[in-house]
Formats: structure tokens, C-alpha cells, sequence
């Protein structure tokens, strides 16, 4: 079985315990701020408190060749990277770090970061189409060439058969199913199928044809929205604890660091 550990308990951190904590609970967590690892303990398997900067204690806490470590220190680079390499040491599989731009990002893949995750960037990503199109009603990068979206149907396609509408050869849109616009429960479709004002259709293509599709210039807005919302993923306020108290399913122990 796989396992995980969480360093930091950012909200990133935290977004990723929640999820990883509904299908496994091989999951150990690590943050100094007693407060959140209280909160926190009962989605993992173990739960340490202690600063991550006590790489000494972070290598007995965290097993050597473990499958993935997800780092969340906050903005403090010099935190991240310390941590990051101390976990490349241990042979770890996958290190994914939280960073807040391009150039921290490739400091942190230089010293061992397999993926680099932009927090803010990604809702950026994720919520600016929506805010800039009427007809978006969810969208999501998949890769830097491929999106996903959920697209109201245009006035002008109504009435129109998928095929007549020809989206994959005149707009480079591949229409995967449709949905009414009150149920989220989505469906395959006949080619025979006439479009109607109340449909939403979920849609895969490149972000260029989505986009120039739905009216919106999503692209060329992308670092200035990143960069406004920055602030909603900054530092936390944490209680600093004495290095080494940890917690086992909420029992105190010494971890021996």
C-alpha cells in the first residue's frame, strides 16, 4: 500500500490530507503548529509535531523510500529547499512541493522536487474563465495544451445537430457529453441530437480553441490574475512547540529527535 507524508499544514497541505484521507489513512503528517496538527490528526495515521527545519528529526519521522512526500512550507523558500533536498536524501518517490512562483519553482526542481504545484496560479486558472465568459461554467487545465470545460450552449447552435455544428473540425472542440442546465448528471448523445438553449456540454481541446469558442481572452490574463490572487495562499500564523513533541493518533510521544 502506499504511503504518504504531508510536511507543512498549509492550506494546500490540508486540501491534500482531506482528499488522500478518503482513500487511504497510510498518512503521516508533520507541522510545528500544534493547533493545526490537533485539528489534523484524525485524517492520518501518524501525526508529528515539530519544526520540518530539524532535518534530524524529519529523517527518523518520515520512512526512507517512501512513495510521496507533498511539501508545504509556505513562501519560505529557504525552508522548502532544506526540506525538499532532506527528502530527496531519503530516496523518496515523488516530492511534490508548494511554490508561489517560476523562479522558486525551478530552484526547488533543482534540488529534488519531481512536480512543482502553483496554488494560486491553478485557481487562477480554474475560476478567471468563468469570471470572463458567460457561457463557461467550469474549466480546467489539464496540461498546458489540453482543457477541460463545461460549456452552455451557444444561441447560435441551438437547434443544430452535434454533427451540423461540426465542433471538432471548424472549432477543434471534442464534445465527450451533455447535461440540462438544472441536472449534473451527465449523458452520452446520438448524432442525431438537436441542441437545446438548456444544455451544458463537457468539452475537451486546447485552450487556444476553447477560448476563441467562448469569446474570452483567458490566456493573456493569466499572470495578472495569478498574481492578484497570491495573497489568498500566504503564511499562516503558527504557534511554534518544542522540536520533537509529536503525536501518534493524537498519544503524545517522543520521536527522539
Amino acid at each position: 500500500m502506499r504511503q504518504y507524508a504531508i510536511i507543512g499544514l498549509g492550506s494546500f497541505g490540508q486540501r491534500c490530507l482531506e482528499k488522500l484521507s478518503d482513500v487511504t489513512d497510510q498518512i503521516i503528517i508533520v507541522d510545528k503548529d500544534k493547533d493545526l496538527v490537533e485539528a489534523n490528526k484524525d485524517l492520518a495515521a501518524r501525526a508529528f509535531i515539530t519544526d520540518v527545519l530539524n532535518l534530524e528529526a524529519l529523517a527518523k519521522i518520515v520512512p526512507e523510500g517512501i512513495d510521496v512526500a507533498i511539501v508545504d512550507v509556505g513562501s519560505n523558500l529557504e525552508v522548502a529547499i532544506l526540506v525538499t533536498n532532506s527528502l530527496k536524501k531519503l530516496n523518496v518517490r515523488q516530492i511534490i512541493v508548494r511554490s508561489d512562483s517560476d523562479e522558486h519553482g525551478e530552484i526547488l526542481g533543482m534540488v529534488g522536487a519531481t512536480r512543482i504545484v502553483y496554488p494560486a496560479r491553478e485557481a487562477a486558472d480554474k475560476v478567471v474563465p468563468m469570471l470572463v465568459s458567460q457561457t463557461l461554467f467550469n474549466f480546467m487545465a489539464i496540461s498546458p495544451s489540453l482543457v477541460i470545460a463545461e460549456l452552455k450552449v451557444p444561441e447560435r447552435y441551438v437547434g443544430m445537430t452535434l454533427v451540423e455544428a461540426n465542433f471538432r473540425q471548424a472549432k477543434g472542440i471534442n464534445v465527450v457529453a451533455i447535461r440540462k442546465e438544472d441536472n449534473d448528471e451527465y449523458r452520452y448523445f446520438e448524432p442525431k441530437y438537436r441542441l437545446k438553449d438548456s444544455d451544458v456540454l463537457l468539452c475537451a481541446g486546447a485552450e487556444d480553441d476553447m477560448t476563441a469558442f467562448t469569446g474570452t481572452r483567458i490566456a493573456a490574463r493569466h499572470n495578472v490574475i495569478a498574481d492578484m490572487l497570491k495573497g489568498i495562499f500566504g503564511n499562516r500564523k503558527s504557534q511554534k512547540p518544542k522540536n520533537g513533541e509529536a503525536q501518534d493518533k493524537g498519544k503524545n510521544q517522543n520521536n527522539g529527535a
